[in-house]
């Protein structure tokens, strides 16, 4: 009784956190672009650092327009052969295990979004010097990548509406740690820097999840092939306790800064999405990033998808063409499918989670829904109905 009695005050809780947040009601911050990627290009200002951006990647720069072509929305340009190319318009970049092949994978299918890349992962893991084809065929370099996007740039020159983009899941939090390789070898300067100097029009969407399900999703996903049985809670809660201790026992000997830029554990430093804002933030203007939840994003999608269209300027479409993609299955998702997580794994996240959401909350204009204690007032619930099914069986 007393269980069924605990249960029946967590689910009433849970209704109360989760009315407390409207998936949609930050979506009416969203706007559309107030500017054109030439005017963009041809009023860009070099920073300070701009050498040391340039000897990042020189390659670069060798592909770069001195001038951007104005007759199409997207970044296009004819180069000295005659051949005409374009860049993307915008990215999908982060975070990895948080719906960003299933929102690239709903826009695809806007009429007016031409063919693009999803996760090439080019500027972060093609290295400069080029050391083979990467993601970018036929050398790794600048020159392939801006390949990747000679369809969408045939379909874009019919179109002069469309617009293409990418979508690499780890740019958003390597952005201390990869700068066409490993930065720390290298460089100074963030992946951010370098993306702004040779993109500066460029618009940026960041999707993010509670992190305790992002780091539980990651944990089976990274770790077996299809064909393997997924691990139990115990391999789970041995993981979550080594990878808190090498975190706590990096910072104790470095600054929490160097620790996040070190990116290890790479799974756990995932889920502090706070700590990179600051980077993106310093080069890209706010109305060029979109910061979106993936629990409000799954709860609305509809929605979600119509203010992403109006931060990339496209068009509204008809109610049957929106119907369509709401009936596509979703992609990639297999969290259903893993075994739950122990609650002390879990108490154990949410407590060292807890301080990178609060600053994330502040960071996005003090908006609770960041704290995600939606998630954790459900989970809690789940775990109590659990509890209580175990007794009474």
């Amino acid at each position: 009784m007393l269980l069924a009695a605990a249960a029946l005050s967590l689910r009433r809780a849970v209704a109360v956190t989760a009315a407390a947040v409207d998936p949609v009601a930050y979506l009416s911050k969203v706007s559309a672009p107030s500017y054109h990627v030439a005017d963009v290009w041809a009023a860009y200002a070099r920073p300070p650092n701009w050498d040391d951006i340039v000897k990042a990647a020189p390659d670069t720069w060798e592909v770069l327009p001195k001038a951007l072509d104005k007759a199409y929305r997207n970044p296009c340009w004819t180069d000295e052969t005659g051949r005409f190319r374009c860049a993307p318009y915008f990215q999908i970049i982060g975070v990895s295990k948080c719906g960003t092949t299933d929102l690239y994978g709903r826009l695809k299918r806007h009429p007016d979004l031409a063919d693009g890349a999803k996760g090439p992962h080019f500027w972060d893991e093609c290295p400069y010097p080029p050391k083979g084809a990467c993601t970018a065929p036929p050398n790794g370099d600048f020159d392939g990548y801006v390949n990747l996007f000679e369809k969408g740039a045939t379909q874009i020159k019919a179109n002069p509406l469309a617009i293409v983009g990418e979508a690499s899941s780890n740019t958003y939090t390597g952005v201390y740690t990869f700068v066409r390789g490993l930065a720390r070898l290298k460089t100074n300067i963030t992946l951010a820097q370098l993306i702004h100097a040779a993109q500066p029009y460029q618009r940026q969407i960041i999707i993010m999840r509670d992190p305790v399900a992002r780091y539980y999703s990651a944990f089976h996903y990274y770790r077996r092939k299809p064909s393997e049985p997924f691990e139990g809670p115990d391999k789970f809660h041995e993981r979550v306790e080594r990878d808190i201790k090498n975190w706590k026992s990096c910072v104790a000997r470095h600054s929490q800064h160097e620790c996040v830029k070190r990116y290890e554990p790479q799974q756990l430093v995932k889920g502090m999405y706070a700590e990179f804002v600051g980077a993106w933030a310093a080069v890209f203007p706010a109305e060029q990033l979109l910061f979106l939840r993936t629990e409000d994003y799954k709860a609305a999608p509809r929605e979600h998808l119509q203010a992403v269209m109006k931060f990339l300027g496209m068009r509204d479409l008809s109610d049957t063409e929106t119907d369509g993609l709401m009936r596509l299955r979703r992609f990639n998702a297999q969290s259903e499918k893993y075994p739950r997580m122990w609650p002390r794994s879990r108490k154990l996240l949410e407590e060292f989670y807890r301080p990178f959401n609060e600053k994330l909350a502040q960071l996005m204009g003090g908006d609770s829904r960041f704290l995600w204690a939606d998630t954790a007032a459900k989970a809690a619930a789940q775990y109590a109905d659990a509890a209580t099914a175990a007794q009474v069986a």
